[in-house]
């Protein structure tokens, strides 16, 4: 698809908009860049912005979203790397605001930084962010629990450990690695390293998200992270969805923030950032920090199931600086709203066991009900790969139990496909988990 003349000029590596600025700039369009960016295209439109986007996959309803002059596709790419060179059509003084994948290419963010502004953290700080060696001994420092770091010469056999890459997100690559299997040969746990060892902690993997902005630091909501679930098609720890918000409380809100204070203490961080940790027992168990807008801003978005004025672009925009030029800003009781809905939301990624072969209604295919969103739909009659996502399911209720109930609802015809969606069992696995997120919600 071709951009309109508004969009296209020669990029310049003198731009003006790279200069110092007073104030807040109006923006019109910004240019979205992540392994996808339908759901942060669907907050850009609704934050009043023309988004350009690129992404890995060119959903269906990410064209259908920018269609009547809403926005643009600018490309596909197989790599950040050819990143760069895609977007060089698109006018440099259109911003670049990114999402989820490129926090392991700050080479990248680097290189399109030189001709056109970023909106994000800084390269330099999203690489100490990356390196787990220097979050472990932040967040020790301030008195919370972080799981503990090994390389294979000096892992212990007390404990279970995960072999996790350096340069990952979404859980892909991560194994649990067995203590007959480590290799005893020296190494150091350097950000270079192409992996290292973390302690297994068992308890209720959980999402936080904040805004560090000029009015201070802000928890904007926590939601329990879906990981691994065979009934969604993943494998090992792959994310496959959040359901929230959830409320676990003022103890762990507390930690939370004392865990979001030592990062931005240590590395000036701005913006939007999530914080990824593990409840066991009232505690939390810090994982890692993402130095950007994450998947489970969705629940909190006005374009969400659940209802909510809160604006994540927005937010982030305001943060570096920017505003949109057909938007008034934030409401002023936006920051009383994170988690005073009483509705809750999934979003379940379902994960190809095997090749998928998409049909023209893809809701019927995966057997969603009526009151289930499909999002993220790849064309139809496309063929999905083998340990690749096909499709997003959103299903929003009053309250938790209905949720359950609804999802336990969905149905499949099993002759439309080898492996069908079992909807009962993700139910039975949900309700499991909020069970034990109830248990480990107290000491």
């Amino acid at each position: 698809m071709s951009l309109s003349s508004t969009d296209l000029t020669p990029e310049s590596a003198t731009s003006p908009e790279q200069t110092p600025f007073a104030g807040l700039r109006n923006v019109r369009s910004v240019l979205l860049c992540g392994a996808s960016v339908r759901s942060l295209a669907e907050s850009a439109i609704s934050a009043g912005l023309r988004p350009l986007c690129v992404d890995f996959f060119a959903d269906q309803d990410l064209t259908e979203l920018l269609a009547g002059g809403k926005g643009r596709f600018v490309g596909r790419i197989k790599s950040f790397a050819d990143l760069p060179s895609v977007i060089r059509s698109v006018r440099s003084t259109i911003p670049m605001l990114w999402a989820g994948g490129l926090e392991n290419h700050t080479d990248v963010l680097r290189k399109i930084a030189q001709r056109r502004p970023v909106i994000g953290a800084d390269p330099d700080v999203i690489d100490r962010l990356r390196n787990p060696q220097q979050i472990h001994d932040w967040l020790t420092s301030a008195g919370l629990r972080v799981p503990r770091l090994a390389t294979d010469a000096t892992a212990t056999a007390d404990c279970q450990w995960l072999r996790k890459p350096i340069a990952s997100s979404g859980g892909l690559g991560i194994r649990a690695e067995t203590n007959s299997s480590l290799a005893h040969s020296p190494s150091t746990l350097v950000p270079k390293s192409e992996s290292y060892l973390q302690e297994f902690i068992d308890g209720v993997p959980i999402s936080s998200i904040f805004c560090s902005d000029q009015r201070g630091l802000q928890l904007i909501g926590t939601s329990l992270q879906l990981i691994g679930w065979p009934s969604l098609g993943a494998s090992h720890f792959l994310f496959c969805g959040n359901v929230g918000p959830v409320e676990p409380g003022e103890l762990i809100n507390q930690q939370l923030h004392t865990a979001a204070t030592a990062v931005v203490e240590q590395t000036g961080l701005v913006g939007v950032f999530g914080i990824d940790f593990i409840l066991r027992e009232g505690q939390v168990w810090v994982l890692e920090v993402n130095p950007r807008i994450t998947a489970s801003h969705v629940l909190y978005e006005p374009s969400s199931p659940v209802s909510s004025r809160l604006n994540l672009t927005q937010m982030q925009l305001n943060a570096f600086g920017w505003k949109s030029a057909r938007h008034y800003g934030p409401p002023s009781s936006q920051r009383s709203l994170a988690c005073g809905s009483t509705a809750v939301a999934a979003r379940l990624i379902l994960w190809a066991n095997s090749i998928f072969a998409t049909s023209h209604d893809l809701k019927a295919q995966i057997g969603a009900l009526d009151c289930m969103v499909v999002a993220d739909r790849p064309p139809a009659e496309t063929s999905v790969s083998a340990g690749s996502p096909i499709c997003s399911i959103y299903v929003s209720a009053d309250n938790l139990q209905t949720l359950v109930d609804l999802i336990g609802s969905g149905t499949m015809d099993d002759s439309r496909h080898s492996d069908p969606v079992r909807w009962e069992m993700i139910a039975q696995q949900l309700s499991v988990l909020l069970s034990r997120f109830e248990l480990h919600k107290t000491c």
